[in-house]
């Protein structure tokens, strides 16, 4: 496994592979198979190092795993004095706009063309997926679509929606504040093991403790806050075109109980589209599988692509 920090739409990026790292050529005779994850929000690709471990075990050799963060998700180390574009320009870089842009360049840049391109989608990742099957230059690469936990629809009405709403947004300026008063005045340690004790009281492994100590950083929880605050403005009614003209090139997982895609939606989505390829699942993974069930999940989502590559 290979991590780096790339400028990808003049943003310092995170990208993660297993196997084959993105600017290697491909190995003679190797697969034209590439697949592509793109997390949720927060869009931090070492959350998802377990699943793509996973994931990359049940393929073949050949076919190399990528994790592409969001932009504005990974703050820079300061000693490498990377520039990050200013917040204030945030529909051009940080927005939900942009971040479809800043992957659809990432796609034309190390996708070859004549590749076959698997999109794993997750939660607000499949709603870009969805996005990026319109544009011409990229549906031609996309071989299929993995949706799991997909928040593609009314998320503000959902349950996590309305207390994120009546909540995190609401108070956001002094989450932010306190986030500030914890990272820049709190020793290390002290972090640390408020962070582990966090983690013990509400089930997620002690692994996670450092990357939910980088995110608590400021500048990344605003941006992080402010994206969901945009999706839950923009993300309404499902694109049922889109889903439709590309149904079999889709594959939906969705959570039997889910805060932030009641199950209400699967059937709807379902009831709409009668042939499309949706499960509900039936092993009680999370939304944020990426904490606790990522073997699982991997397993799941592996078995489907090996299937559908071969």
């Amino acid at each position: 496994m290979r991590r780096a920090l790339i400028t990808n739409n003049e943003v310092q990026t995170e990208v993660i592979s297993e196997g084959r790292w993105i600017e290697e050529d491909p190995l003679p005779h190797s697969s034209k198979h590439v697949v592509l994850v793109i997390p949720g929000n927060p869009g931090i690709p070492r959350f998802y190092e377990e699943f793509v471990k996973t994931l990359n075990s049940k393929l073949t050799s050949d076919i190399p795993v990528w994790i592409i963060g969001h932009a504005g998700h990974v703050q820079p180390p300061e000693n490498l004095e990377i520039a990050m574009p200013s917040d204030k320009k945030w529909a051009e870089y940080y927005g939900l706009t942009a971040q479809i842009r800043h992957k659809a360049e990432f796609i034309k840049k190390y996708i070859p063309e004549d590749a076959q391109l698997h999109i794993i989608g997750h939660s607000i990742g499949a709603w870009i997926a969805l996005n990026l099957l319109k544009d011409s230059d990229i549906n031609k690469r996309i071989r299929k679509c993995y949706l799991l936990f997909p928040t593609i629809e009314y998320m503000a009405e959902s349950r996590n929606g309305i207390f994120f709403t009546n909540f995190i947004t609401r108070f956001s300026t002094f989450l932010i504040f306190l986030s500030w008063i914890f990272t820049m005045l709190t020793p290390l340690f002290l972090q640390m093991l408020f962070i582990r004790i966090f983690c013990t009281l509400h089930g997620i492994p002690e692994k996670h403790a450092k990357l939910i100590q980088e995110l608590l950083n400021p500048k990344v929880l605003r941006r992080i806050i402010k994206l969901a605050n945009e999706e839950l403005k923009c993300v309404r009614e499902a694109d049922h075109e889109t889903i439709s003209k590309y149904a079999n090139n889709l594959w939906f997982y969705y959570g039997a109980k889910d805060g932030w895609v009641p199950v209400k939606y699967y059937r709807d989505m379902i009831s709409k589209h009668p042939d499309l390829n949706a499960q509900l699942c039936k092993r009680g993974l999370r939304h944020s599988f990426v904490l606790n069930d990522s073997v699982d999940m991997g397993n799941i989502v592996g078995d489907v692509i090996q299937e559908d590559s071969s």
